[in-house]
């Protein structure tokens, strides 16, 4: 069986409904716990929405066993020399069991309301390979060596230290051309909804040859999102589990991400998932 990651929701739950949904996902033998990353809702402006790296460093502080990732962080909202020293130091508070998941950005309307820059597609993915130069650049190598880039960041004598150690993997997320040839060349792992998983790992698998990739081959996760109002019960994973872990592999995922949305919805998905293995 492919291992199950649950992606849990951070609109519309409060900080404590939160660390509870993620205590009962915690002791389910699940391959990871993945964070949304989101700063504001649709809809009421009171409903609470939490910040994902924040969440991110809590969950793995209260529940010592689980690993966490982050699906994904936009890297519209934050310089990526921040977010390497943001993942290199839940790193090195929780040695090996963060993923940093980053990608191009889909929520516009958040953007704008927050008056970040958001861009056109192809602006997103050219901040997407930037995002990637410099976080490998930051995170990789001999803490005492300073970093500089004059393309596509101006890093000028930058240094981040602590390193983090070789467990620290990186996914990249999207359908997008361009984003799947960056996950075959710099990426550990890649995900993408399931509307679009084939054709883009078909494109992974071929751009992982044309790259002379050295590294083992990327880990690939097919991704059911739940609808808006849809209860886990009622989803295709909740409905019939096994199907969609047959047809996940037969897709070629090395993965399978499920999401969720609220406390019960994560106490559901635990005793589900406890019961296949």
């Amino acid at each position: 069986m492919i291992p199950i990651g649950v992606a849990l929701g951070t609109i519309g739950l409060d900080a404590d409904s939160w660390l509870r949904a993620a205590g009962h996902l915690a002791a389910a033998p699940i391959d990871r716990l993945w964070v949304w990353d989101h700063l504001m809702g649709r809809g009421a402006p009171e409903r609470p929405v939490l910040e994902a790296t924040t969440l991110a460093s809590v969950a793995l502080t209260l529940y010592p066993t689980l690993h966490v990732g982050t699906l994904v962080l936009d890297v519209t909202k934050r310089h990526p020399a921040l977010t390497a020293k943001i993942a290199a130091t839940i790193d090195a508070c929780a040695p090996g069991r963060f993923t940093l998941g980053v990608g191009a950005g889909g929520d516009a309307s958040e953007h704008e309301a927050l008056g970040m820059e958001y861009g056109d597609v192809a602006q997103r993915i050219a901040r997407l390979t930037d995002h990637v130069t410099v976080v490998r650049s930051m995170l990789l190598g001999d803490p005492h060596e300073r970093v500089t880039l004059s393309s596509p960041r101006s890093l000028r004598e930058a240094s981040s230290s602590p390193r983090p150690g070789p467990r620290l993997r990186l996914l990249i997320a999207g359908d997008h051309p361009s984003s799947i040839r960056l996950a075959a060349s710099s990426a550990d792992e890649w995900v993408a909804p399931v509307t679009t998983f084939a054709r883009g790992e078909a494109l992974l698998r071929e751009a992982e040859r044309a790259s002379e990739r050295t590294a083992p081959p990327v880990r690939t996760h097919l991704l059911h999102e739940l609808g808006a109002s849809e209860a886990f019960a009622g989803s295709p994973f909740g409905m019939n589990p096994k199907r969609l872990l047959a047809e996940a592999h037969e897709a070629g995922a090395t993965g399978l991400i499920i999401t969720v949305r609220t406390e019960r919805d994560a106490a559901d998905a635990a005793l589900l998932i406890k019961n296949l293995r």
